[in-house]
């Protein structure tokens, strides 16, 4: 039986979410380029495009 982690799972989730609806995005620090601090995301950016998936400022002040 194959294993699969929680990550895995929930990278699936979110592709499953994406994929089904054209109105969902993801947004936050780090998680577009880089797929986020455990790769959450990873690969999502580039199957959905960067107006969908898309990294946010630190700070308020950022730009």
């Amino acid at each position: 039986m194959a294993k699969l982690t929680y990550i895995k799972a929930i990278t699936d989730g979110l592709d499953v979410v994406l994929g089904e609806d054209p109105k969902t995005l993801i947004f936050g620090e780090d998680v577009g380029k880089n797929g986020g601090v455990f790769r959450t995301t990873e690969g999502l950016q580039d199957k959905y495009g960067e107006d969908r998936v898309f990294d946010t400022p630190l700070a308020e002040s950022g730009s």
